[in-house]
């Protein structure tokens, strides 16, 4: 009578005895009401009165249904579980990194401090040998300012070594007494035509920096025929800043002495005394 009913209801009785014997999910008392439910089972199918064998086997059949949700519903949470603890030893283990994460960020925070302070110990020192620096810079300063002092007032105080003893204007300063010579040059001398025999040129003298008219002599160089020139030592019109020499060619005519001045360089050499103070 057993069998028959089990294959009346449709449900096989090895998965039946399955749920029963699934000791790894069900609590005891779970298991308890299995074995009741399989007593029942038993009596009714023991039982000749229809309608207690209906109603135990309705009961029992409301009670299989139930026990295979409850196992279904424990293997669903048993699996989330084991789900929580995966999740959980995840979070475990990125906890530990997190924690070596911060103790590396510790040391690193710890060496840039240690760093920090070297390079404040670094610019301290950079700042105390600038300083010292400084300190002997100025004090170097200070010493070439005094020699410099000390001749300027030994050269204040010297004599001049040039000695005029008059000039076209009243002397200056004897200390001032200068000097200054110079040339109109082989290729830059202006000859100019003066009249029929005779050729002039002004010579600069400003750079001499004369505030009186000084002493000139003069001369003319070149490298051919200029021995025949008159006037070479000639000066007209002196002033602190120019002259002008006026040469005077006999055998020939302005113009070839002129073609000549430049073909043979003729310059005007000079040398100029005078006072600067």
């Amino acid at each position: 009578k057993a069998v028959v009913s089990t294959q009346s209801t449709g449900i096989p009785y090895s998965r039946f005895l399955g749920v029963v014997n699934n000791k790894a999910v069900y609590p005891i008392f779970l298991r308890m009401q299995l074995v009741l439910l399989t007593l029942l089972w038993v009596q009714g199918s023991l039982s000749t009165d229809p309608e207690i064998v209906t109603e135990l086997k309705d009961l029992l059949m409301d009670s299989v249904r139930n026990t295979i949700a409850l196992n279904e519903l424990v293997t669903h949470q048993t699996k989330q579980i084991s789900e929580l603890m995966l999740s959980h030893s995840i979070t475990q283990t990125q906890l530990r990194t997190m924690e070596q994460e911060n103790r590396n960020l510790d040391d690193k925070v710890v060496q840039l401090k240690r760093n920090q302070t070297d390079l404040r110990a670094s610019i301290e020192v950079v700042e105390s040998e600038a300083r010292r620096g400084r300190s002997g810079l100025i004090a170097q300063q200070e010493r070439l300012e005094e020699e410099l002092q000390a001749v300027r007032s030994e050269l204040q105080n010297r004599e001049s070594e040039v000695t005029i003893l008059n000039g076209e204007e009243s002397n200056g300063s004897a200390r001032c007494a200068k000097v200054c010579s110079g040339t109109t040059g082989r290729t830059s001398t202006s000859w100019i035509r003066h009249s029929d025999g005779f050729l002039y040129t002004s010579v600069d003298i400003s750079g001499c920096g004369f505030i009186k008219i000084p002493t000139v002599t003069t001369a003319v160089e070149g490298s051919g025929y200029h021995n025949s020139l008159t006037g070479t030592s000639a000066v007209y019109n002196t002033s602190n800043t120019s002259f002008t020499v006026k040469v005077r060619t006999e055998s020939i005519s302005s113009y070839t002495a002129s073609e000549r001045a430049s073909s043979y360089k003729w310059n005007v050499e000079w040398v100029a005394v005078g006072f600067t103070c």
